[in-house]
């Protein structure tokens, strides 16, 4: 689980990020990103839907797999930034590694990390 202060509550800020956000897609998933207050740490959330796969022991692997692999980028990130990563169904069974490698070419496109 993410620390409290990079956690984006999603109930209150998804539907702004669909209005003002850009997205970025992957092979294994998007990310949704939109600008906040600049002095603010950027924070993330995670969706993983029921069409990735029925049953919730495989979900929540894959939201695990994801939390994981932000955590070793969580000190590059550029603050005031917020992050919604959305997988799609060839994540199943990949590992950590594919995962990292993925998520540093999205930062890298949504200009999210620092030089």
């Amino acid at each position: 689980m993410l620390p409290k202060d990079y956690r984006l509550p999603l109930r209150k800020e998804f539907n702004r990020l669909k209005k003002e956000g850009k997205i970025f897609q992957g092979q294994l998933f998007g990310l949704l990103t939109a600008s906040q207050d600049k002095n603010k740490v950027s924070r993330f959330a995670f969706i993983i839907s029921n069409k990735i796969h029925k049953r919730a022991n495989k979900r929540n692997r894959v939201r695990r797999l994801l939390v994981e692999a932000i955590y070793s980028f969580l000190p590059k990130i550029k603050k005031g930034h917020d992050g919604v990563f959305l997988a799609k169904k060839g994540i199943l069974g990949v590992n950590l590694t594919k995962v990292k490698r993925e998520m540093n070419s999205l930062l890298k496109k949504a200009h999210l990390l620092n030089d």
